[in-house]
């Protein structure tokens, strides 16, 4: 039987993650390995030169002293009581063998505790080599041992000295082999207690790792699972980014749980904007359905038909609009939307707006003001800047009070073609002013207000305001009035497509 698609794609993340942990503790494992290998080398190290340094102390000391003696006693033979005497006594007392070598390389004495006699043995062309050009030798190999059937490892190290003897100045190489069972145990020792530590340091950082590990597992699980819900549209559990406060965790709980709760809006949103879609359109086209159908059976008498044909001409032009908006919506979230511009008198698109909404203002007693303003001819999309003007009229309609004002105000600056719509009311609150131009976002006034609008007039002004490189502001004052403006940068426009000044104008409407 096949598993399922999903399981089969779960599998890989959960393979690379398991990969990305043995890799995890592989380098740990390296890590350890190499510091434990540091850490001997120096100790071991360290240690050697202590070692070497104690061990040839005792025969510099006796060199210096047969030095000290021939320079007190020039004139005795030092090679018949002195020297092999001294040589006995260290020998005995550091537990090491001494031998004394002359210049030629032919050994002369040897310690008693050697047990070797000193004819036959020489220095090798390297030994002599060396303590001609530096006075000094050292090594731990086996060729610096003198007697070879010693199969432990030793230590040899060579001082030259000269001394007084019968009256002249003569020159004499000693040497010493020492046995190394103190570094040897040093060395063992320490490399023990070094793996053990690691071992333990190591197995303690592996458990750490694997608790971290098992820890991180469960918090994806439980993100993960949370999520699954979520994208199903199940929001009754949530990530609460609180409980993940201090955790590795935290900054991307913190920004799932704002893309989930941004979803969960957006989800609910879409919703609401469905059903008042439904609403918006239902509402004219029964108006118009019924109007039609009144006309075409008789029911409406012939003096009221041009009354009732004109607000089926109205309720057509909001279905217009509303339809536009939608297209429009889509347009700019894919990037595809082009402006026409065109010379226009933004004068006469406010008025054809205006009369659109002639029976409710009537309806309510609204006044209108400033719609007789010098024209204010601007260069622009006429379509897209239709769309603008409606959004602004629409809106000053539904929450104008009664009995109100409606005013528009069409000025000309320096740089700017200015329009301003502003309505007597309630006016909005300086929390809630700086997200009206949010898409789908209603304020409580709104809400209380219009139970079906969309929540996309504003958000749809102001993306067509940034397509035209332009500015919206909105200043209102609570239980005064609300007012939207404009700016539009002043674009001169190519001569072929300048208009006439003396276009005739539409008239205002009287109130």
């Amino acid at each position: 039987m096949e598993q399922p698609e999903s399981k089969k794609v779960q599998k890989k993340p959960q393979k690379k993650l398991y990969r990305n942990h043995v890799a995890q503790i592989l380098l740990l494992v390296f890590v350890a390995i190499v510091t434990a290998l540091s850490v001997m080398g120096y100790g071991i190290s360290r240690y050697k030169r202590y070692y070497y340094a104690s061990a040839t102390r005792s025969c510099n000391v006796m060199v210096a002293d047969l030095v000290k003696h021939g320079e007190d006693f020039p004139n005795e033979d030092m090679l018949a009581y002195y020297i092999p005497y001294s040589m006995n006594s260290t020998a005995a007392s550091v537990g090491t063998y001494l031998y004394l070598f002359n210049t030629d390389g032919q050994c002369i004495l040897c310690s008693a505790n050697t047990g070797q006699e000193a004819d036959g043995l020489t220095l090798s062309v390297e030994m002599l080599h060396a303590m001609k050009e530096k006075g000094t030798y050292l090594t731990d190999r086996s060729s610096g041992k003198f007697n070879r059937s010693i199969a432990e490892p030793m230590l040899c190290n060579g001082s030259a000295f000269t001394i007084q003897q019968d009256g002249r100045e003569q020159t004499y190489y000693l040497f010493a082999n020492t046995y190394t069972h103190a570094l040897n145990n040093y060395v063992t020792d320490f490399i023990l207690v070094t793996v053990l530590v690691s071992l333990a340091v190591l197995a303690i950082a592996i458990a750490m790792e694997m608790h971290i590990i098992l820890q991180r597992a469960k918090q994806r699980e439980q993100i993960i699972q949370v999520l699954q819900l979520n994208a199903r549209g199940d929001y009754t559990k949530k990530l609460q980014p609180e409980q993940w406060v201090g955790s590795e965790m935290e900054p991307l709980v913190t920004v799932l749980d704002s893309l989930v709760r941004q979803a969960e809006r957006a989800e609910s949103y879409s919703k609401q904007f469905v059903s008042n879609v439904s609403h918006e359109l239902r509402t004219p086209m029964t108006i118009i359905s019924g109007f039609v159908e009144g006309i075409l059976d008789g029911t409406v008498p012939r003096n009221k038909r041009m009354e009732y044909l004109s607000i089926v001409s109205q309720e057509m032009q909001r279905l217009k609009m509303l339809v536009t908006s939608m297209l429009n919506l889509t347009k700019f979230d894919a990037g595809t939307i082009q402006i026409n511009y065109q010379m226009f008198t933004m004068n006469d698109t406010a008025f054809r707006t205006v009369l659109m909404f002639e029976n409710r203002l009537e309806k309510r007693h609204i006044s209108v003001e400033g719609l007789d303003a010098p024209p204010l001819r601007v260069y622009a999309d006429p379509d897209l800047m239709g769309q603008v003007v409606y959004n602004l009229v629409e809106n000053a309609v539904k929450f104008v009070n009664e009995s109100g004002t409606i005013s528009f105000r069409f000025e000309s600056s320096d740089h700017d073609w200015i329009f301003a719509v502003r309505n007597t009311g309630n006016g909005i609150s300086k929390e809630e002013l700086p997200r009206i131009f949010e898409r789908f976002y209603k304020s409580d006034a709104s809400r209380s207000q219009d139970k079906t609008g969309l929540g996309l007039g504003l958000d749809i002004t102001k993306q067509i305001i940034h397509l035209h490189h332009a500015q919206i502001s909105v200043r209102s004052e609570e239980h005064v009035y609300t007012e939207f403006e404009v700016r539009l940068p002043q674009i001169k426009p190519p001569h072929s497509e300048q208009e006439s000044e003396e276009t005739p104008r539409l008239q205002p409407p009287t109130q």
